[in-house]
C-alpha cells in the first residue's frame, strides 16, 4: 500500500516542470541564509544602517522565514499547493521591490519580515513536496546541489551587482529566480497526494523518531554555526591572508555540490547510518587537521580541510531530511526541518563568541566536534526507531 503510494507520488506529483519549480522553491527558500555575508555586507554598506540595525534588517528575513515553517505543521497539507506557492513567491517578489522605494529602517524591517514569510511558506510546501517522493534522500540531495550552485553564482556575481546598485540590487537578483520559479510553478504544480490520505497525529503524543532527528538536525547546525561562523577568522589566525582565505571558501562552497549528487548513491550502497558516521569520522579528521596546522603546510592543509567538510556538509543534509521524512508518514513534520536549520544556526554563533573570548578561536572546533558526534547519535537512533516503526506497519 505505501509503495503504492510513492509510486503514485513519484509519477504523478513530481514530473517534469512540476520538480524543476519545486527545486527552484526550495532554492530561493535558501536564498537569504547562503548569501547572508553578502546580505549583511551590502546593508551595510550602504552607510544607511547602524551595525545593530543592519542585524535587525537581516534577522526580519530569518523570522519570517522561521515563523512560516514552525506554522505550516498545521496548514502544509491543507491548502492548495499551487495557489500557496504562487501566493508566498508573489509576495517575496513584491517585497523586494518595495526595498527599492524605501530606505527607511522602520519600513525595511517590516519589508523584509514579510519576505521571510513569504520565503519560509514556499520552502514549506516545497519541503513537504520533495519528502512525497519515493527516494527522498535523491530528491533532498538535488535540492542541496541547486541550493549550492546558487550560492556560488550569487558569491560570483552579487559583489559586483551590489557594488553598483546596493542591497536593492541584491533584491532584484533574487526576483530574476522567484520570477522564473513562478512561471513553472503556474504552469505545472505537484498534487498533495497525501492532504486526504493521511491523519494528523494526536495532539500530545510523543514522536519520539521525529524529536530525535530535530534535535540531531539542531545539534549539527549548532556545530555549523559555532565552525563555519569562525572558519574565516581561523584561517587568518593562522597568518593567512583575508583574501586567501576567501578564495579558498568560496571555491570550497561551490566543490561542495559534489557532497549532494553522492549522497543518494552512497546510501544506497552503505546504508543511513553508515553514511551518518562516514560524514562524522572525516569531518573530525577535518576539525583536528584544522586545530594542529603549522608551517609549512598552513596552505595546502587548510584548504582540504575546509574543502572537504564543506563536501561532506552538503553529503549529510539530504541524508537528514530523509531520515526527517521517514520519521513522519504524515508528510507534515518534515517542515520543521527548516525550523531546526534556523534554531542551530541561531544558537551556534553566540556559543562560540563566548569560547573565542575566553580560550580564543581554535577552541571553537572542540565545540564543533562534540556537537557534530551529538547530531550523529541522535539521527543514527532516529532512523533505527523511523525504520523498525515501518517495518511493525508492514507486518
Amino acid at each position: 500500500m505505501l509503495s503504492d503510494s510513492a509510486s503514485s507520488i513519484e509519477h504523478n506529483s513530481m514530473s517534469g516542470l512540476a520538480y524543476v519549480g519545486i527545486l527552484l522553491v526550495a532554492m530561493m527558500g535558501a536564498a537569504v541564509t547562503i548569501l547572508m555575508p553578502l546580505v549583511v555586507g551590502a546593508f551595510s554598506d550602504s552607510g544607511l544602517f547602524s551595525e545593530q540595525q543592519v542585524g535587525f534588517l537581516t534577522a526580519a528575513d530569518v523570522a519570517g522565514i522561521l515563523i512560516a515553517s514552525m506554522s505550516a505543521f498545521f496548514w502544509v497539507r491543507r491548502v492548495n499547493w499551487q495557489r500557496g506557492m504562487q501566493i508566498s513567491l508573489l509576495l517575496f517578489i513584491l517585497m523586494n521591490l518595495l526595498t527599492l522605494l524605501t530606505n527607511d529602517f522602520a519600513i525595511l524591517l517590516v519589508v523584509r519580515f514579510l519576505a521571510g514569510l513569504g520565503c519560509g511558506i514556499g520552502y514549506s510546501i516545497a519541503l513537504a513536496a520533495l519528502g512525497d517522493r519515493a527516494n527522498p534522500d535523491k530528491a533532498f540531495g538535488a535540492m542541496v546541489t541547486v541550493q549550492v550552485v546558487f550560492g556560488t553564482i550569487g558569491f560570483w556575481v552579487l559583489p559586483y551587482i551590489t557594488a553598483s546598485y546596493g542591497y536593492q540590487g541584491m533584491f532584484q537578483f533574487f526576483n530574476l529566480f522567484l520570477l522564473l520559479a513562478l512561471m513553472l510553478i503556474s504552469i505545472s504544480s505537484p498534487a498533495d497526494e497525501k492532504q486526504q490520505g493521511e491523519t494528523l497525529p494526536p495532539l500530545g503524543r510523543v514522536y519520539l523518531p521525529v524529536l530525535l532527528v530535530f534535535l540531531g538536525v539542531v545539534a549539527y547546525y549548532f556545530a555549523q554555526g559555532t565552525v563555519w561562523a569562525y572558519l574565516e577568522r581561523i584561517g587568518v589566525a593562522a597568518g593567512l591572508s583575508v583574501a586567501e582565505v576567501g578564495a579558498i571558501l568560496g571555491w570550497g562552497f561551490a566543490i561542495s555540490a559534489c557532497g549532494s549528487v553522492l549522497a543518494a548513491k552512497v546510501v544506497a550502497v552503505l546504508g543511513r547510518n553508515a553514511s551518518l558516521w562516514l560524514t562524522a569520522v572525516l569531518q573530525l579528521a577535518c576539525l583536528l587537521a584544522l586545530y594542529v596546522m603549522a608551517e609549512p603546510h598552513i596552505w595546502l592543509i587548510y584548504a582540504l580541510a575546509t574543502v572537504v567538510y564543506q563536501i561532506f556538509w552538503s553529503f549529510i543534509i539530504p541524508i537528514m531530511m530523509g531520515i526527517f521524512s521517514d520519521a513522519d508518514k504524515s508528510g507534515r513534520l518534515i517542515v520543521f526541518c527548516v525550523t531546526a536549520f534556523k534554531v542551530g544556526l541561531v544558537m551556534g554563533p553566540p556559543v562560540a563568541a563566548a569560547v573565542v573570548s575566553h580560550v580564543g578561536v581554535l577552541q571553537v572546533l572542540w565545540l564543533g566536534a562534540v556537537a557534530i558526534v551529538l547530531s550523529v547519535v541522535l539521527l543514527h537512533l532516529a532512523n533505527n526507531r523511523a525504520r523498525e516503526d515501518l517495518n511493525k506497519e508492514h507486518l
